[in-house]
């Protein structure tokens, strides 16, 4: 790797790449506690002409480059599948290009955080609708747009955040630079709309998680925010999950314009309040889930009207509305104002020390989830055995269940379902043993999710690879991704190994 490196040191500044062990180690993990992948090369281009030319230095050499965004990936996208080649760090690549207030666009390079681009836009009263997922703190605009990220606030009016997306400048794996959208047209003189111009050659990179190219700027839609606004928690009554999704399902047949609406199961409630993780429902008296709502609007007296709908459909499904604070329990508030949808998404997963996620993120109907999650309760007793190896060594069992179940664009919820548990490494010794039935039950658990038909977006290393290898997807659709895939990217390079398209015999 010495002569990549060499090359690969000519096309950006010395401070911009390493293949010092330390680094390559930092970049080797995402969130999960299972996958790592130690690169040999670490980069951070500033341009998309510098990424064209390392594109086609990996071309020249056959070395696999992995593009990473923030890095909050749980399914091992932004790292190696096992070790070597060269991670491609899109962070530098931060800048806004252009605020178009006339036609409500902005124009970003692809590695700036949602954080950032809406701290940006709310000093001209915009923001981007989908606030991008749950990590949006750190989470790159091109991670989302590769994962058709939810999560984070607005989920529920504007859906994914590739709803938004009107133009994309991409990389091709073979360092080709292109224009999609308005901008395919080359006398366009600045984006102005996806559709048009033959295909849709955009949606090739939504949702494709980073195998068919690098997004390096990225124009999206942008929404004035409406000046009123309400948010209200209630407490479920039981049976909660069927409760909850018969919510989410009238407030749909009923055409309210929810901004959020989000369902947090009682098993969140009683661990985190437990491990004082959540005290503003530590008054509560019975620990169930709760269901919130924040709805938006221009004027007091639509809100007033949006607000009285949305009640009434709380209170004849029984529901128990909590006070209007946030110290009364009202979650809605907090994640409204205070953007609390960045601040505890996925950090639920993370509540007791040591113990990290082996989560799940996946599309479902709205009617459906309540029986997913009932079978994930089945699947957790039936492999309780594997659970009680890990808990001989840890005293402590992993938790299954699932984080917050959000409604999305049309009648679909995110689930983000899985379980907790620890590291081989655990009071300072190395037990396999936990590795090898961490491997097992995330396996396990992923099979018995997909064949519910749900709906995977953040795929990544291992979730693209399953999909493959249990036979979810149909021998003509499968090999239609590969000649796409073949055609764009004939050495296989970027990212490879991803949906086992290996670029050797393995996928031939």
């Amino acid at each position: 790797m010495i002569e990549i490196y060499q090359k690969l040191l000519n096309l950006v500044n010395k401070n911009r790449i390493s293949n010092n062990i330390y680094v390559r180690h930092a970049y080797s993990r995402n969130v999960d506690i299972l996958l790592q992948g130690i690169p040999d090369i670490v980069i951070r281009p500033t341009s998309v002409e510098e990424i064209s030319e390392i594109l086609k230095v990996a071309n020249e050499e056959n070395v696999a480059i992995i593009p990473r965004g923030g890095g909050d990936c749980e399914f091992g996208g932004s790292k190696p599948i096992n070790n070597g080649g060269i991670v491609l760090d899109l962070k530098a690549m931060d800048r806004i290009i252009n605020l178009d207030q006339d036609n409500l666009l902005v124009t970003v390079e692809a590695g700036i955080s949602w954080a950032k681009l809406n701290e940006y836009l709310c000093h001209f009263g915009l923001y981007t609708g989908c606030m991008g997922p749950g990590s949006g703190m750190t989470a790159s605009i091109g991670g989302g747009i590769s994962h058709h990220s939810v999560g984070g606030g607005g989920c529920a009016k504007y859906g994914a955040c590739t709803n938004q997306l009107v133009s994309l400048e991409v990389v091709l794996p073979t360092g080709d630079i292109i224009e999609t959208g308005s901008s395919s047209n080359k006398f366009t003189k600045y984006p102005f709309n996806r559709f048009g111009n033959g295909p849709d050659l955009m949606g090739l990179f939504c949702g494709d998680n980073g195998i068919y190219g690098i997004k390096s700027k990225i124009t999206l839609k942008v929404f004035p925010k409406p000046e009123y606004a309400a948010y209200k928690t209630f407490q479920l009554p039981r049976k909660e999950r069927e409760v909850s999704a018969n919510i989410m399902m009238q407030v749909r047949q009923k055409g309210i314009d929810v901004y959020d609406l989000m369902y947090i199961m009682d098993l969140l409630v009683r661990v985190t309040t437990q491990e004082k993780f959540m005290p503003l429902w530590e008054h509560l008296k019975k620990k169930r889930g709760v269901i919130f709502y924040t709805i938006e609007a221009n004027s007091e007296q639509q809100l007033e009207q949006e607000v009285k709908k949305l009640d009434n459909i709380m209170k004849n499904n029984n529901c128990e509305e909590l006070g209007p604070e946030i110290s009364d329990g009202n979650m809605a508030k907090w994640h409204y104002t205070e953007q609390g949808h960045w601040q505890f998404y996925h950090n639920l997963w993370g509540i007791f020390p040591t113990m990290q996620p082996l989560s799940a993120e996946c599309f479902a109907p709205i009617n459906r989830y309540p029986m997913i999650l009932d079978d994930i309760d089945q699947w957790d007793q039936e492999h309780n055995a594997d659970m009680q190896k890990i808990f001989e060594i840890t005293k402590t069992r992993p938790i299954v269940g699932s984080g917050p179940v959000v409604l999305v664009d049309g009648n679909n919820v995110e689930i983000t379902c899985g379980f907790t548990s620890f590291w081989k490494y655990f009071d300072g010794k190395l037990h396999d043993i936990i590795e090898e039935t961490n491997y097992k039950l995330w396996n396990s658990l992923l099979e018995r999710v997909t064949k519910h038909g749900v709906q995977w977006y953040m795929m990544g290393d291992y979730m693209s690879r399953l999909m493959v290898e249990i036979g979810a997807y149909s021998n003509e659709y499968y090999q239609l991704m590969k000649s796409i895939k073949k055609v764009v990217d004939p050495n296989m390079v970027l990212s490879r190994g991803k949906f086992n398209f290996w670029g050797d015999n393995r996928n031939e």
